[in-house]
């Protein structure tokens, strides 16, 4: 029976069946654990390849345990973005530059950041959280940076870096309910009264009559809108990073939706397609050929970032009522709420991945269904007086 020893790790090969199996003793936190492996060698003739393979399986544990001491000795913000990076090719671009900005703003330069991990404590998250809620940051906002936090130290302690995930253990602030602006009938229709000559109107009307998303304006394109059958398919996105444009599915797949277009709408898009038809002949090659509905003259795709930055100036030009461009999705659905539609209609009208999202957002709108329900009770219930 052949026998090795690598840092604390013992093996031995023994003989089952006609062939060679190995046996290894690892530690994990402290405790002596075996796991057992066939090498699927025959015992004639084997038994150095056997042995060979049980130095690489033994050298395989030892440099775990290895990493996992070094993981242990690294500073807190250092575990966060390596732990980000490893994590990386799981989630969306889009995800990973909201984690990275989120605990970079928030953790880099704090005192915890350079604490040990294998130091940190409950405490230490805890005194992180309560100094930026004294400095006056949202309580929504510690929650997000939270789930970070925690999503990332319970990775530590599942792969045995930390005994336990000290994250788990804070007491944490209550979310508070958005409640988002919004528009009502009067307001979205001077709205779209005083900006019909901008170049961002096409999105303006999409996001007050349909209550689509940023990213869902900017990557509808000409083949998803079909005159014949008068729909729109909602089925691509425009989302921008730090340094880059991508173009990726709906945000779920309850966002991928076909919506009904008026005559009004047909006849809007109609004419802006022959509009930019016409750009497109007369500007030749200075036109950026695409499929976009929602384009430049010259044909070059808005940034998600001029919608927002065009749209406040545009409110602040009129003298408006402060409203954001995402707050049109908020007055299109209170606009639908007003006129006597259900929650479940409107969750699938603005695809919303499940009710729950819907009623959080806009429950509160339901003012008309509680008028009628205090009517009703008054009916029943005459107070004289």
């Amino acid at each position: 029976m052949g026998e090795t020893n690598r840092k604390k790790h013992t093996g031995c090969l023994y003989e089952k069946n006609g062939y060679w199996q190995m046996r290894i003793f690892y530690y994990e936190n402290g405790i002596r654990k075996p796991i057992s492996r066939s090498t699927k060698l025959p015992v004639k003739g084997n038994k150095k390849r056997a042995q060979q393979m049980l130095d690489e399986l033994l050298e395989e544990y030892s440099s775990a345990t290895d990493k996992a001491t070094a993981s242990r000795d690294i500073g807190f913000f250092n575990y966060l973005m390596e732990w980000l990076e490893a994590y990386k090719s799981s989630i969306e671009l889009n995800t990973y530059e909201s984690y990275k900005d989120i605990m970079t703003r928030y953790i880099k330069g704090q005192p915890e950041e350079t604490i040990l991990l294998n130091e940190l404590s409950p405490m230490h998250i805890q005194a992180l959280y309560n100094r930026h809620i004294a400095q006056g940051l949202s309580p929504n906002t510690v929650l997000k940076l939270h789930a970070n936090v925690r999503k990332a130290l319970q990775y530590a302690y599942t792969v045995d870096i930390l005994p336990h995930n000290p994250a788990a253990k804070v007491m944490l602030p209550k979310k508070k309910r958005f409640i988002g602006s919004f528009y009502n009938e009067d307001q979205v229709l001077n709205l779209l009264k005083l900006t019909q000559d901008e170049p961002m109107y096409p999105a303006i009307l999409l996001a007050a009559f349909y209550g689509l998303r940023r990213s869902e304006i900017l990557g509808l394109k000409w083949d998803a809108v079909d005159f014949k059958s008068g729909t729109l398919i909602i089925r691509d996105t425009v989302v921008m990073y730090k340094t880059v444009e991508d173009k990726e599915q709906t945000k779920t797949k309850s966002s991928y939706r076909t919506l009904p277009m008026t005559e009004d709408i047909v006849r809007y898009l109609k004419q802006l397609q022959t509009k930019q038809l016409e750009n497109r002949l007369l500007l030749k090659d200075g036109y950026t050929k695409n499929n976009y509905v929602c384009k430049r003259e010259n044909g070059e795709a808005f940034s998600p970032n001029y919608f927002t930055e065009r749209f406040g100036k545009i409110i602040k030009k009129h003298q408006l009522p402060k409203l954001r461009f995402h707050d049109l999705r908020h007055s299109a659905a209170s606009l639908l709420l007003a006129n006597g539609f259900s929650l479940k209609e409107i969750q699938e009208y603005l695809g919303h991945g499940d009710i729950g999202t819907t009623s959080n957002i806009y429950g509160h709108l339901l003012f008309k269904a509680k008028q009628n329900m205090a009517d009703s009770m008054g009916n029943t219930l005459r107070i004289s007086g």
